[in-house]
């Protein structure tokens, strides 16, 4: 499965919830790093969770079969994939953009925001839920962590816990809250991991700020198909402003994670794509949606906030599921 995966939805002019906004001064992160993947020629062969959810197979082949059916061009996925890393390289320090080679035996490699959870200058490798995705954590990813950039405070879960399992696309870091969405593909030990990392290991932050989200009891709620991670929920674009859908999910989510009470202001988007995207050194990229209300809500945060904006097209990529903040990991070393 790849990271922050969503599937959009139709934007309701009619359901409209007002955007309340923040006079806070706000510490921005500094990126300075930006590791990614080229797409491999298999990337055809990646999984499409809602499809695959939606269609009601009797098999994983016909599932399979039926997702490749889409008709995704390997060609406009590049394209694509290009334009985002064009853009991310505006925003980070010359040359500090790493693209790994791809993963011929591992389709959803792309996804590279699944295989680690980094902050400051410590990271943890993660342990992936889905089984056939673990070996996306190779020598590669050691390579420029240990060696390139020079980190010591490397953790690799797969070595240290065999019954914890994490996606980094569960993980959201906002600058004060490390929130962990507990899904199919993040458990309960995986959490407790990341929490004795961040908190226990290295003190980066209390406790109480690594807060575990259930999201799998959250699916009940209209969520607009379901979604596979957090981060296909919810992301935020500064430390105390969270993009989260409309309606009754999005109500439930806002609930879970305490926005109020942790002192975030949620922009409430129709459209669930448009609740994942990626901010970098004061600079949103956010999906080019289809959705008129959601850029129009998005473009009203960011000019209140003093924040850049660039609308990036991954419609090609999002056919296998893919969002923003699953094309990179960004780090701050």
């Amino acid at each position: 499965m790849a990271c922050s995966r969503v599937t959009p939805n139709y934007c309701d002019r009619n359901n409209h919830i007002a955007t309340t906004t923040t006079t806070t001064t706000i510490r921005r992160l500094r990126h300075t790093v930006a590791i990614s993947r080229e797409i491999p020629d298999s990337f055809i062969d990646a999984i499409s969770f809602h499809y695959n959810q939606s269609s009601h197979h009797d098999d994983a082949a016909t599932a399979l079969l039926c997702s490749q059916d889409k008709g995704v061009s390997l060609l406009k996925s590049r394209e694509q994939h290009t334009n985002y890393l064009n853009t991310l390289r505006q925003h980070i320090p010359i040359n500090k953009l790493i693209c790994l080679p791809p993963l011929e035996s591992h389709p959803d490699c792309l996804f590279v925001e699944d295989t680690m959870v980094a902050i400051q200058d410590t990271v943890v490798l993660t342990r992936m839920g889905h089984e056939s995705r673990r070996g996306e954590v190779d020598d590669s990813i050691k390579a420029v962590l240990c060696e390139q950039l020079g980190l010591k405070n490397v953790y690799d879960m797969n070595i240290d816990s065999i019954e914890g399992c994490c996606d980094g696309g569960d993980v959201l870091y906002t600058g004060r809250h490390l929130f962990v969405g507990i899904t199919d593909r993040t458990n309960q030990v995986g959490f407790q991991y990341l929490r004795n990392v961040f908190a226990h290991h290295h003190d980066m932050m209390d406790a109480a700020d690594v807060v575990p989200i259930p999201m799998m009891s959250l699916q009940g709620a209209d969520s607009g198909g379901g979604v596979l991670h957090l981060k296909s929920a919810v992301t935020h674009i500064d430390e105390e402003t969270l993009l989260i859908p409309e309606g009754t999910f999005g109500d439930i989510l806002a609930d879970a994670m305490k926005v109020t009470e942790r002192g975030y202001t949620a922009v409430r988007l129709p459209d669930v794509l448009s609740c994942n995207a990626v901010v970098v050194n004061g600079h949103v990229m956010a999906q080019d949606s289809p959705c008129s209300v959601s850029k129009q809500r998005i473009e009203q945060a960011c000019h209140e906030r003093d924040l850049g904006l660039t609308f990036v097209d991954t419609s090609e990529l999002a056919k296998k599921d893919a969002a923003l903040t699953c094309c990179s990991v960004l780090l701050s070393v």
